[in-house]
């Protein structure tokens, strides 16, 4: 006999960078099919998750069952899973789908391989819980903006050449490294590229706050003055400086692809792809249950938890991991 179909109450999730009330979306999605729930105007409704995770376990609402979670009825049902699936993830519904409703930019994030999640948990198990890989695809629901994946090399130079607030963190003798591997030595662009942007994450703190304020001064004095700035992805810098004043996650536009999508339209976030959610409303799925924080756009502490060289040698990838941030979100 097939599986029965039920109903279920997913979890909605409140977060700082959330839309309000219902501004949300998350929160219309809740109240259209529960009229009795409360909706309070100030509070930031930012996911609803339907899923089995033990942060966020949907409740089936099904008379036929009697109320229970999503996971309750999984562990008592483990064929619902099929062999194949209950058998290499322990009987576990091992995705999660989410709504989210952006206000304000998320933490810039990647998510590991299979391969570096089994490392990274065995060598730091209170920061890496899971073993698993996390891909995930979004797909936009209202007009969505993302940073995704490193930008083509050429477009990094463009704003080295014409952003010299970025060009004096990275300094001149890395930033004319990545210049000369782009025409004379193709495979010099990586190992280039990665000292630029360690150069950025890793500067020191007052030194890249003044950077930032000197662009943000310039930025906004070009526009006042009805000058073009899109050669220094200004309007998106300064909406970003608005939101998380003095955060070294602003300079990361210059080195990831600003996304733009369409309601329907979708992008795979592969393992160690670097990513941020800008604003917008989209579905997202995910396999896994935890995430790996890479750098910020917000105003959370950050801790060191391991030494650069080593996770940047564990990857065998571009991005240097050694930020995480406070376990505040698993998106």
């Amino acid at each position: 006999a097939a599986a029965p179909l039920f109903p279920l109450a997913g979890v909605m999730q409140s977060y700082a960078w959330g839309k309000l009330g219902l501004e949300s979306e998350v929160a219309k999605l809740v109240a259209s099919s529960d009229p009795l729930v409360h909706i309070e105007p100030d509070r930031p409704y930012a996911e609803l998750w339907m899923g089995a995770h033990p942060k966020g376990d949907a409740v089936i609402r099904d008379n036929r069952v009697g109320q229970q979670t999503l996971s309750q009825w999984i562990a008592d049902n483990p064929s619902c899973l099929g062999a194949k699936v209950k058998d290499t993830f322990g009987g576990r519904l091992p995705f999660l789908f989410k709504v989210l409703s952006v206000n304000t930019a998320l933490s810039i994030q990647a998510h590991p391989s299979k391969e570096l999640a089994a490392k990274l948990h065995a060598q730091f198990p209170e920061h890496y819980p899971d073993t698993n890989h996390k891909p995930e695809m979004a797909i936009a629901l209202t007009p969505f903006e993302g940073l995704c994946g490193f930008r083509p090399v050429e477009e990094i130079v463009s704003f080295l050449q014409s952003v010299p607030e970025l060009r004096a963190l990275i300094g001149d003798v890395a930033a004319e490294q990545l210049e000369r591997s782009v025409s004379n030595d193709p495979r010099g662009v990586s190992a280039a590229l990665r000292v630029c942007f360690t150069r950025v994450m890793k500067s020191e703190k007052k030194f890249f706050v003044d950077q930032l304020n000197m662009l943000v001064k310039r930025i906004s004095q070009e526009a006042a003055e009805g000058k073009d700035v899109s050669g220094s992805n200004g309007d998106l810098l300064l909406r970003l400086h608005s939101q998380y004043p003095g955060d070294i996650g602003c300079f990361t536009i210059y080195f990831l692809n600003f996304v733009k999508l369409e309601p329907g339209e979708a992008m795979f976030l592969g393992a160690n792809e670097p990513h941020a959610y800008l604003h917008g409303v989209f579905s997202k799925e995910k396999r896994g249950r935890h995430r790996t924080w890479l750098a910020q756009i917000s105003s959370r502490a950050v801790r060191l938890i391991a030494d650069t060289e080593k996770d940047m040698a564990i990857a065998g990838c571009l991005l240097p991991l050694y930020y995480t941030s406070l376990p505040l979100t698993d998106s």
